[in-house]
């Protein structure tokens, strides 16, 4: 006796969704965009999120990457 499935399993939705997820990031990667291009948008898509717990720490980790890097200054003697 064959059982008949309607619809997807959770592991087939959860692999479509990355699946589509792998589509996107190639779509803008396709543009040509830089290191500090993905850092920018990975800040924007940030803030669409609706937990703003983890917003919070995802803005934060990209301002932190996007900040310069400067040095304390060196006393010379």
């Amino acid at each position: 006796m064959e059982v008949k499935r309607y619809g997807q399993t959770v592991h087939e939705e959860d692999a479509a969704s990355s699946f589509k997820c792998r589509e996107i990031v190639q779509e803008i990667l396709r543009f040509g965009v830089n290191q500090k291009q993905i850092v920018k948008i990975i800040e924007l898509l940030a803030m669409e999120l609706e937990d703003r717990d983890l917003m919070v720490k995802v803005v934060e980790v990209t301002k932190a990457s996007s900040s310069p890097k400067t040095e304390s200054p060196k006393i010379i003697t």
